[in-house]
């Protein structure tokens, strides 16, 4: 039996072993391919029509939970740029060296990456990683048992967060949790306020999921989700989040 909370926590798992490294089991790669539909606890939502989701440009700027007033991070809306520019003169290369290779080595090492598209190739693959640890407003709708409405309501007032992709409104999974009582994060209006609008989705996704010594539960670094899970409040996140902007 494969729940839908099941799903999203494989997919989660999977985007996040995509940045460690760690070696999943077969069974949790083939959990995050299934689809919310086919889970055993899947129920029929339709979509609200009188609340259709926008799809004009802007039209989620009202929406207080949606990141970035609306921004669409879609690869639709952001193409590919062509990196142009001049070339470092000696001097600027033994400065940029010294505050940020250290040594030579590893700068010619990093331009050859550059020069062969591995850069281009990881922000591509952060993305996806952030689009499979997310749902679609029906899969949002599904998993907290409501109509596509109310999800929407709960977004305009910031109780829940959702990015825009491609015209398409997308929930991250980190922000849901298996507590029918409690099904999505606490705080997250305060959370949603403090994200910076220049955060990527995938730099949110990060965040939240990796453990913090600021925020340490029985000693030990915890992440932004384990620690408002266990019901910390949300102050330290914010700290973290405005220290973030700052520098």
């Amino acid at each position: 039996m494969t729940s839908r909370i099941q799903i999203a926590r494989a997919r989660a798992r999977v985007a996040i072993a995509a940045l460690t490294g760690e070696d999943l089991p077969d069974s949790v790669r083939n959990t995050a391919t299934m689809d919310f539909a086919d889970a055993d606890d899947a129920v029929l939502i339709t979509r609200d029509r009188d609340l259709d989701p926008p799809r004009q440009d802007g039209a989620y700027r009202r929406l207080i939970g949606v990141h970035a007033g609306g921004r669409d991070f879609g690869p639709r809306h952001n193409p590919p740029r062509r990196r142009i520019g001049r070339e470092l003169t000696p001097d600027e290369e033994d400065a940029l060296i010294e505050s940020v290779f250290r040594t030579r080595a590893r700068y010619e090492a990093a331009k050859a990456a550059v020069a062969r598209g591995e850069l281009a190739a990881a922000e591509r693959h952060s993305w996806q990683r952030a689009m499979s640890a997310s749902l679609t407003l029906e899969e949002a709708a599904d998993w907290l048992d409501v109509g596509t409405g109310r999800v929407l309501t709960d977004l305009a007032f910031g109780d829940l967060f959702a990015f825009v992709c491609d015209d398409e409104l997308l929930f991250p999974a980190w922000q849901f949790t298996d507590d029918p009582d409690q099904p999505s994060l606490n705080y997250m209006s305060s959370l949603v306020g403090a994200f910076d609008d220049d955060m990527h989705p995938t730099s949110i996704l990060g965040f939240m999921t990796t453990p913090h010594s600021y925020t340490q539960i029985e000693g030990e670094p915890a992440t932004p989700v384990e620690w408002l899970t266990a019901g910390r409040h949300v102050q330290p996140l914010l700290e973290l989040l405005e220290t973030r902007r700052l520098i």
